[in-house]
């Protein structure tokens, strides 16, 4: 047990540390957990469907809260210095797992709905329902502009989005707070059936807004997820534009490539003289980036160098290929 505690203590720890941006991302994955519990606790004690689907949302963010604070970690221990796909994969993966849970819970809480219709709540405690509703809307304001602070103090866009995400759960905790209000008053009247009927079509409303960017940017983000390789005539045409400038390498290696959503991802592996300078070499780069990108405006090309193994020099002379097609001619006395 102490040492369950201690290896806990331990991978925690660095989360917590101020001058790092997954200390953002912890905070948020707490502040998740802690408000998940609570509404659903009291929106369960109250029969209150609202603070309970709330809670019920609010428990879906925790995956999506894992997500990001996975990335930023990733991040930070492994740069994307290996074009790899990046992160926005963990943010088309939580947009997928958030419209999967939302649909489940869009039915359960039509089903919730119907049994509170059928005996509504006389005895909540509207007060407290309030001051919940209340304290969630500034927690979630904090929230999100820690995370806005720390995404543009590190530079990362995955923090962004989900400062973003707390901000419009911000807005629909003033609509939550509101309905709140209108149904103590309806308790106070003994109007219990509306209160109850209020209740369950907020509810409903809450998830209707909130299901509405995964279910709009899901197409996208399981095309996201998706690699797959370029068909042959797109690779012909990259192959067009190397060949284009075929006279000013030694060797083409190799080309690598793979769609991920929009995004065309393509690696070219060229051998160059030992002796080019990097002017000679961003020359070059430049030119195929610019014949890629008038084909594929889209695309993300990378082109890695390697230096020949000098076996084209002998004796002064240079059987190289690319300083033999800069070379004036020679001409015959």
């Amino acid at each position: 047990m102490f040492n369950a505690i201690t290896a806990a203590r331990q991978i925690i720890r660095p989360l917590l540390r101020r001058d790092a941006p997954e200390y953002a991302s912890m905070i948020s994955l707490i502040v998740c957990i802690v408000m998940a519990a609570v509404s659903l606790v009291i929106g369960l004690v109250q029969r209150s469907l609202i603070v309970q689907t709330n809670g019920y949302i609010t428990l879906i963010d925790i995956g999506n809260s894992l997500l990001f604070l996975a990335a930023v970690q990733r991040s930070m221990r492994d740069p994307d210095m290996t074009f790899n796909y990046g992160y926005g994969k963990y943010e088309s993966l939580a947009i997928l797992v958030s419209a999967n849970l939302l649909i489940v819970l869009t039915i359960f809480t039509i089903s919730e709905a119907v049994l509170i219709f059928q005996t509504p709540p006389v005895d909540q405690n509207s007060y407290l329902l309030l001051t919940w509703s209340a304290a969630s809307f500034f927690v979630m304001r904090f929230t999100g502009r820690l995370l806005n602070t720390y995404a543009n103090r590190f530079h990362m866009p995955m923090l962004k989005y989900d400062a973003e995400l707390w901000r419009v759960d911000s807005w629909i905790e003033i609509g939550v707070f509101a309905s709140l209000i209108v149904s103590g008053v309806l308790q106070y009247l003994g109007q219990y059936s509306i209160g109850a009927v209020l209740d369950g079509i907020v509810s409903i409303g809450m998830l209707i807004v909130a299901i509405q960017v995964p279910l709009k940017h899901g197409s996208d983000a399981f095309r996201q997820l998706l690699d797959r390789t370029l068909p042959d005539e797109m690779q012909y045409e990259i192959l067009a534009v190397i060949a284009e400038n075929h006279d000013r390498m030694c060797e083409f290696k190799s080309v690598h490539t793979r769609q991920s959503g929009k995004d065309i991802f393509i690696e070219i592996d060229l051998v160059m003289p030992f002796d080019y300078t990097l002017e000679h070499l961003y020359q070059l780069e430049a030119d195929i980036l610019k014949g890629l990108h008038q084909k594929f405006p889209t695309a993300i090309p990378r082109v890695y160098v390697t230096p020949c193994d000098h076996q084209c020099e002998h004796a002064g002379t240079t059987t190289c290929p690319v300083k033999k097609a800069i070379q004036p001619p020679t001409y015959l006395a």
